[in-house]
């Protein structure tokens, strides 16, 4: 059941959703909620505290954030090594810009890279 709900949700058409443009590449997977944030990295921290999620797998968390030339904040958090026999690993990559609140979601993507297939490529499509 869990994985007929993750492939509908994953082929799912990238969208506008709430005004957060969904990344080219990305899927709309798991679109935050909310879209304003006094501290940015609140988006990630439930997957930050919550690793690792199982006792299986090899888990590896990666995180990186940076602020572009354009004044953009991206932050980036991939994680390996699941428990999973089609999935060998997610990424999110959340875009924020700064305004007089605070900071806005502007862009948002969820993708994954699968343990079968011919290719290693990250994609937006539900693995097998």
């Amino acid at each position: 059941m869990k994985r007929s709900l993750l492939a509908f949700f994953l082929c799912a058409s990238p969208a506008l959703a709430d005004g957060v443009q969904i990344l080219d590449g990305y899927s709309d997977f798991r679109v935050p909620e909310v879209t304003s944030y006094d501290q940015p990295m609140t988006l990630v921290s439930d997957w930050v505290l919550g690793f690792p999620e199982e006792g299986e797998g090899r888990p590896a968390l990666n995180l990186s954030s940076a602020i572009g030339d354009d004044g953009h904040l991206t932050i980036e958090i991939t994680e390996t090594g699941l428990a999973d026999d089609s999935v060998s690993a997610v990424q999110r990559r959340y875009v924020l810009e700064r305004t007089e609140t605070g900071w806005t979601l502007v862009g948002y993507g969820h993708r994954q890279q699968c343990w079968r297939g011919e290719t290693s490529e990250w994609t937006a499509s539900a693995c097998s």
